[in-house]
């Protein structure tokens, strides 16, 4: 791999990845449009790996409303909103639902 470059699999992002790092950048090489570049989407990979590995609840709106806080703190650099993230954070939810303890890890 060279240096300063992502590398992707060829496998598709709805698959069940090796691992969430490789989920994130296969997930990032879908959605990546406009001002959505990785500076962006990637706080909210890591917001997903640390909500799912805290176990928050998912489905009710005041749930909806303490993410949406606790990702305006968390966002760093990311100039996305909750409602722009949303959608990302829950899929990665799922796909984190399927993966194996093991591939749950950052390099």
């Amino acid at each position: 791999m060279r240096r300063g470059r992502l590398r992707r699999s060829q496998h598709a992002a709805d698959e069940v990845a090796q691992d969430f790092v490789q989920y994130s950048l296969d997930d990032y090489a879908r959605r990546r449009r406009g001002a959505r570049g990785w500076l962006d989407l990637q706080p909210a990979y890591a917001f997903a790996l640390a909500t799912h590995a805290a176990d928050w609840p998912r489905g009710s709106g005041e749930t909806d409303v303490e993410l949406a806080e606790h990702w305006e703190q968390a966002r760093g650099g990311s100039r996305l909103r909750w409602e722009q993230v949303r959608d990302l954070v829950e899929d990665a939810w799922l796909a984190l639902d399927r993966m194996p303890v093991a591939a749950v890890h950052v390099r």
